[in-house]
């Protein structure tokens, strides 16, 4: 099972290096279904939401990746970002 999730998470990593953002949702919404701790899985979704511009929703995600890794600089400034606009 873990294994499933592994490929999901890269697969989402291959849809938004292809900026096929929708797609990448899904496979994320399949992979929560396995695991929902991940901070990478709540980091993609950010992403993607971010580049479809459902901010809210891209909030909630960098959010919860900042829950699970409070140290994520990343996900701080894309929040800071979504925050500011």
């Amino acid at each position: 099972m873990n294994d499933d999730y592994q490929d999901l998470i890269e697969l989402s990593d291959f849809y938004i290096l292809s900026q096929r953002y929708d797609e990448a949702i899904k496979v994320l919404k399949k992979a929560k279904k396995i695991k929902n701790t991940d901070w990478r899985l709540y980091y993609n979704l950010g992403i993607a939401y971010e580049a479809l511009h459902e901010v809210n929703d891209a909030r909630a995600a960098f959010r919860l990746v900042l829950k699970l890794d409070p140290d994520h600089k990343s996900a701080q400034e894309h929040l800071d970002t979504l925050i500011d606009e």
